[in-house]
């Protein structure tokens, strides 16, 4: 496996780990929390929790296209030999 695949996969890990975490965090909000864990009110996430999760998923979008971009080249180089 060459580093343009690992390119690509770091890209469309940094995709999916934030809308997993993300869609996670909201199911857990909107879960009962009463007693000694909570009052009831959902604890919903603030900006800074945000800025980690919203930045990892826009630079594997910015990346993504670009890797693909690389990986053709590589690709067509290799032909080319």
């Amino acid at each position: 496996m060459n580093k343009y695949v690992i390119y690509i996969v770091a890209s469309v890990t940094c995709i999916l780990i934030p809308v997993i975490g993300l869609l996670y965090g909201l199911w857990d909000i909107h879960q009962p929390k009463t007693g000694p864990v909570g009052d009831g009110k959902p604890n919903y996430p603030t900006i800074p929790q945000l800025i980690p999760i919203i930045s990892c998923f826009i630079l594997g979008v910015v990346n993504l296209p670009f890797a693909i971009l690389r990986y053709r080249q590589n690709k067509k180089t290799k032909e080319d030999l």
